[in-house]
């Protein structure tokens, strides 16, 4: 079901739409702002949803206004999304032609707009002038990764509602349902709050093969699996020929990651662990300092800043690895 993750993610989100709707307190216009990955554009459409359900308990979901909504594709539902990078006045002309031509009908219109930040100022003020004229039953709905980009004339309008950011459980859940390895899954979860950013990282064809290298390194440095710093020049030579620095960082935390699943382990809290698959190969090998392990970390951490400035990589991973077996 479509709306899912909302209502296991949002409870408190849902909870207003249910007790606005009973105490006849819905307001025309709503502006929904939360983190990339969270249900918003779900939300909006619940709430239309909501409105547009004619059984007894709304929304139903099941009924043919329901799964219209749920399918984008009610008549009294618009959804305007940025064209070219932009939301411009053209379509808020569009929405609003299309908004009254319902008008011979008297049952409820929603419009829902996406990343309202990036509506131009023309556009913008086109949408004013037309919120202020919505009354009864219509309702509009924009949504936004970051209110602080929203013109402060649109903000003054709406009800500004507040999304929670996803648990790390839900977007791995989400990531293994579309078809990642659980492991893999589990660690986007960590690097991302974003299910669609997660699969836009495999996408790009890097992060896979630091999961992996990670993987290796962090098996030679528990001592399973020969030298660290020949397994790193070895493995990772497609890393030392990246001079994105974005890359190193990422597998500078990668193996923050993995050495705190470490600290997890040797404390016996293993519930939490990302790198399912891996903690086990590398348990037999695991030294039960936590202390020693904990410096690990440390020494990661400081390495990681050090990319901040113009080093010599190979000279870096030497030094860094170096300085973990020491």
């Amino acid at each position: 079901m479509k709306f899912d993750t909302l209502l296991r993610t949002q409870r408190k989100v849902v909870k207003l739409f249910e007790n606005s709707l009973r105490k006849k307190r819905l307001v025309h216009i709503y502006l929904f702002e939360g983190a990339k990955g969270t249900p918003k554009l779900e939300a909006a459409l619940y709430f239309a949803a909501m409105i547009l359900c004619k059984e007894r308990e709304r929304p139903c979901l099941r009924c043919r206004d329901c799964l219209r909504v749920e399918k984008e594709a009610h008549p009294n539902v618009f959804v305007v999304r940025p064209e070219g990078g932009t939301i411009k006045k053209s379509q808020i002309e569009l929405l609003e032609r299309e908004f009254s031509l319902t008008a011979l009908s008297e049952s409820e219109r929603v419009f829902i707009i996406d990343e309202i930040e990036k509506a131009t100022l023309t556009a913008a003020n086109s949408l004013l002038k037309f919120t202020e004229e919505l009354e009864g039953d219509k309702y509009g709905i924009m949504l936004t990764e970051n209110v602080d980009q929203v013109l402060p004339t649109i903000r003054s309008r709406a009800q500004i509602i507040s999304f929670e950011q996803l648990p790390p459980s839900v977007v791995a859940e989400e990531l293994i349902s579309k078809g990642v390895e659980e492991e893999t899954g589990r660690v986007l979860s960590k690097l991302t709050n974003s299910p669609e950013e997660g699969l836009a990282l495999i996408g790009e064809g890097k992060i896979l093969d630091l999961i992996e290298l990670t993987r290796k390194v962090g098996l030679s440095l528990a001592g399973g699996g020969g030298e660290p710093l020949l397994t790193f020049y070895e493995e990772g030579k497609f890393l030392l020929e990246d001079p994105d620095r974005r890359s190193h960082r990422l597998f500078l935390d990668l193996l923050v990651m993995l050495a705190n699943d470490e600290l997890q382990y040797i404390l016996g809290e293993t519930e939490g662990i990302t790198f399912v698959n891996t903690i086990p190969k590398l348990a037999p090998h695991l030294d039960s300092d936590y202390e020693a392990k904990v410096r690990e970390v440390e020494k990661l951490l400081n390495y990681k800043n050090r990319l901040n400035y113009n080093v010599n990589l190979e000279l870096f991973y030497a030094d860094l690895l170096i300085e973990i077996v020491r």
